[in-house]
């Protein structure tokens, strides 16, 4: 957000350096009466101001806080009042929890009961509704959930005021924050607002307090600028982080896509190679085992066929030998004889032919 520097008469009381101008001036002490009175309902008499506190955190490395304006009521009560423009509403509850505990961790010495710490009231005056319903003021106290109408008094109040609410608050209070928000004369309705206005008046009129007001805008700007630089270069650091991570994501995906591609071509490759290896094996199996069946049964066929030639030959040696003395030539040219027709045929003709000779000439023909 832009930040636009304002004239030093345009600013109001909500403009932190100039609500610092107010309460650290002369009449800072009735100003900061006139606060309590209107806002909390009480007159207070002795009291110490304490403009923009600063309390560091336990350590170094704890946040610290700055309270806008520190009030110590003799040491009986404590006000913290907090003008706040910026701050989100979501973050204010326990911004005002962190206040609280950073300071109460302050307040007792060792040794010393709970009952000497002070009562505390938080306050924070907003340009912005923070729970959204309207409300002037919304006080926060603890109590017991359960038993809401048990008194239960710790001490600490907090109040949320919404300059522009319209639900609740009296009349001195939405004078005072009507005031507050636009710090003009013509909001000045009440003799202590007239006489709030006069000094607020007086404030911008001096030299020395717009040499300050000059000092602490490039002041301001510088530090923006410091946090603007910072901020770029924390910027540029994540983003370069973040760019290395998307980077190694994309390459990680990029890597996986490609490496499943490549392995899936050398899958297919080493597949096809495996595959072929493979195929040979089974395909070698499966042929012997088709070899040994096709060689079964032709050999099958095959001793089937030798047994009858073996059979046809013995059949016409027999029958021969019933009709006569059978030659050595005959024996021999009947034995070589494979060919079943042929026996068949041969078996035929000595079962049919009674003379020797006649059977040797038919099977010479």
């Amino acid at each position: 957000m832009k930040v636009v520097k304002r004239k030093l008469g345009e600013l109001n009381l909500m403009d932190d350096f100039l609500f610092f101008e107010a309460v650290s001036g002369e009449k800072g002490e009735w100003f900061c009466r006139l606060l309590i009175k209107a806002i909390c309902q009480r007159d207070v008499k002795d009291i110490h101001i304490y403009p923009q506190n600063m309390i560091q955190g336990n350590d170094t490395m704890r946040h610290g806080i700055r309270m806008d304006l520190y009030v110590d009521e003799s040491g009986s009560c404590l006000y913290d009042f907090e003008p706040d423009k910026y701050t989100d509403k979501k973050l204010l509850p326990k911004r005002n929890r962190y206040y609280r505990a950073l300071l109460d961790g302050r307040l007792l010495e060792t040794g010393e009961e709970y009952d000497k710490l002070p009562d505390m009231w938080t306050i924070f005056i907003l340009t912005r509704d923070p729970f959204g319903k309207d409300r002037m003021c919304y006080t926060i106290k603890n109590r017991i959930i359960e038993e809401p109408d048990t008194h239960y008094e710790d001490g600490a109040v907090s109040l949320f005021l919404y300059t522009k609410g319209a639900i609740g608050g009296n009349k001195q209070l939405t004078q005072l924050l009507n005031y507050i928000a636009e710090s003009k004369e013509e909001n000045a309705v009440s003799e202590e607002l007239r006489e709030l206005h006069r000094y607020i008046t007086s404030i911008k009129r001096r030299k020395e307090v717009g040499v300050r007001y000059m000092k602490s805008w490039e002041l301001e700007k510088m530090w923006r600028e410091e946090a603007r630089e910072q901020g770029l270069a924390e910027g540029r650091e994540l983003g370069k982080r973040i760019g290395i991570e998307e980077g190694r994501k994309m390459g990680r995906e990029e890597g996986h896509r490609e490496g499943r591609e490549e392995g899936r071509k050398e899958g297919r490759k080493e597949g096809r190679k495996e595959g072929r290896k493979e195929g040979r094996q089974e395909g070698r199996k499966e042929g012997r085992k088709e070899g040994r069946k096709e060689g079964h049964e032709v050999g099958r066929k095959e001793g089937i066929g030798q047994g009858r030639v073996d059979t046809l030959q013995e059949m016409i040696l027999l029958v021969l030998a019933h009709k006569g003395k059978v030659c050595d030539e005959m024996i021999e040219k009947i034995q070589q004889q494979k060919d079943n027709d042929v026996l068949e045929r041969w078996l035929h003709v000595v079962m049919e032919t009674d003379v020797m000779e006649e059977i040797q000439e038919k099977l010479r023909g």
